[in-house]
């Protein structure tokens, strides 16, 4: 019986100590902690997507990424940032290229900095952000 009794008392303390540094956890924009908000988006009819060029690179000895187009950029969007990420096997990825949306929307046009060889892409994504 006694036993039991520490066990309970062992695990109310316990309890309690992680509920008061959860209770501690804030959603500021300093410091770092947990929460939740709604986001309000800028792309506010249709998706954004994106698309790849290939061209031959006779460095790699093959054919590669030589263009990254996004289209359907909602003007609300304008000087956020557009991050595209290509993705190889098991969505590993490969490459990030970055850019500005334009005043207005629409395209925007992208160029990988390093050779991304075109067999290893499998997938293609595509964030608005800022």
């Amino acid at each position: 019986m006694r036993r039991a009794l520490v066990a309970i008392l062992l695990a109310l303390t316990i309890f309690a100590a992680v509920y008061g540094f959860a209770a501690t956890l804030s959603a500021g924009a300093t410091p770092l902690g947990a929460g939740n908000a709604a986001v309000a988006t800028c792309q506010t009819a249709g998706t954004a997507t994106g698309a790849y060029t290939i061209a031959y690179d006779s460095a790699l000895g093959g054919y590669a990424v030589s263009g990254i187009t996004v289209h359907n950029l909602a003007a609300g969007c304008a000087t956020k940032t557009v991050a595209v990420t290509l993705t190889g096997a098991a969505n590993a990825v490969i490459s990030t290229v970055t850019g500005v949306v334009p005043a207005g929307g629409g395209s925007l046009a992208l160029s990988p900095a390093t050779a991304v060889a075109a067999a290893n892409v499998t997938g293609l994504s595509v964030a608005i952000s800022g």
